[in-house]
């Protein structure tokens, strides 16, 4: 059984506010998760915030003018030293991911390309793939719901423009295939994907700003609905972080879309963790 953390999860209000107003950011909250979680538990978390590490790569990597990412797992000099072939034969790969490490030697080697988008598709699918055997239930429903709603609405802009789309789409399963090969409005999905039919109506909306908006309170749903019997562990702790990182989405976007999003957080947060009826009722307290 997995460890609880009943102070940490209680906490969590506290460590993320200042006066309830100011937001810690994810990358704050990853460093105080790393003295506080177990290390198998920590490294769940780390694997969250790898694709901002792929980001801060594949930018450097191919030179491109883009901010340095903060959330990123790894440091920039060593993100420096791995972009360069002399410099990451001589990196300590120790601590990296080994799907990362495997794409490292495809880019440095006869199988690297020069195209950045390519490269990001090539990392993607490698990541996904790593996390269909990541153990925890959880974060592998998780990490199947973006796959998922990522490659839905590849294949609806893919239909909607007449583009093709089937190298674009994450994974090879039984719902990637229908999206390649399926002519229906639904891809014959309607009861494979959770939804399917909203999801569709979302991707149609014509102002985008609140179909990301109304995606993100989708994810957010599936989120509750996965950790609603997880009280003092790790999923919850998880569920947390993969929340704040959609806020930190909504606080660049849309400021005030973000701080609603994080008053619910609070709110959440404030409503949730309590003890469990059974606790109460088996100890005469919470």
């Amino acid at each position: 059984m997995g460890k609880n953390y009943y102070a940490l999860v209680a906490g969590l209000p506290d460590i993320l506010l200042e006066d309830k107003k100011v937001l810690y950011s994810s990358a704050e909250l990853r460093e105080n998760l790393s003295a506080e979680l177990q290390p198998a538990d920590f490294k769940l978390v780390q694997l969250l915030y790898m694709p901002f590490d792929h980001q801060n790569f594949l930018n450097r990597y191919f030179k491109r003018d883009q901010e340095w990412d903060e959330r990123g797992n790894l440091p920039r000099d060593t993100v420096e030293q791995l972009q360069d072939r002399k410099s990451y034969e001589a990196a300590n790969l120790e601590l990296l991911p080994d799907y990362f490490v495997e794409f490292l030697e495809q880019i440095h080697g006869e199988e690297g390309t020069d195209d950045f988008y390519a490269a990001e598709l090539q990392l993607t699918k490698a990541y996904y793939k790593h996390l269909d055997q990541v153990n925890n239930s959880f974060f592998r429903a998780l990490a199947s719901y973006h796959r998922t709603i990522a490659n839905v609405m590849v294949a609806l802009n893919g239909r909607k423009h007449e583009l093709a789309f089937d190298q674009a789409l994450v994974g090879d399963d039984e719902i990637t295939a229908a999206l390649r090969k399926s002519r229906t409005r639904d891809f014959g999905l309607a009861n494979e994907v959770h939804e399917m039919e909203h999801l569709i109506q979302l991707f149609e909306g014509k102002d985008l700003l609140e179909r990301e908006l109304r995606l993100d309170r989708h994810q957010w749903d599936f989120i509750d609905e996965e950790t609603f019997f997880a009280y003092f562990t790790i999923e919850k702790v998880l569920a947390f972080v993969q929340k704040l990182l959609i806020v930190e989405r909504w606080m660049a976007l849309d400021a005030e879309r973000g701080k609603e999003m994080f008053n619910q957080l609070l709110n959440d947060l404030e409503a949730g963790f309590q003890f469990p009826e059974e606790f109460t009722l088996g100890y005469g307290k919470k």
